[in-house]
């Protein structure tokens, strides 16, 4: 059903907004995950098998959302969206497993997404309060001081 091969460390094997109708299994290795912005490259975590690569994009039709690069030479499994339709029009059990699997590393990552989206905004009140209070300092020691 899909391509088996080896990749070398340091190769880019998606890159952020273009287009990838493949699924990328990872069956042995370590890969990061990094955004490119207006202030460069982030880091956005590191991978190590076995995950799946590309899902984003291979089910949405949109371009890769980030950048993922081999840390480590890697084996992989990749699957073109077209063979990978047709085996569940077909209804083949063994497509209908790695569907279900696909959805449990989805999940996950939705999950931990949402943690790190809860630690961001409860880090962003934390640092509004202290500049809050900052201010207020600030005002109580200077804010009745007058030269004229």
């Amino acid at each position: 059903m899909g391509k088996q091969g080896t990749i070398a460390a340091g190769k880019r094997i998606l890159k952020q907004n273009v287009l990838c109708r493949q699924i990328i299994f990872l069956l042995e290795g370590e890969v990061q995950v990094s955004l490119e912005t207006s202030k460069g490259e982030h880091l956005l975590s590191t991978l190590k098998a076995p995950t799946v690569l590309g899902e984003i994009s291979f089910f949405s039709g949109e371009p890769s959302s980030a950048h993922v690069t081999t840390l480590s030479q890697v084996k992989v499994i990749v699957i073109d969206f077209d063979v990978l339709h047709q085996q569940v029009v077909e209804g083949d059990r063994v497509t209908g497993l790695i569907l279900l699997n696909m959805s449990e590393a989805m999940a996950k990552r939705a999950s931990a997404m949402t943690r790190q989206l809860s630690e961001i905004y409860a880090k962003q009140q934390e640092m509004e309060t202290q500049v809050s209070e900052v201010q207020q300092a600030r005002t109580a020691m200077f804010g009745e001081w007058s030269f004229i």
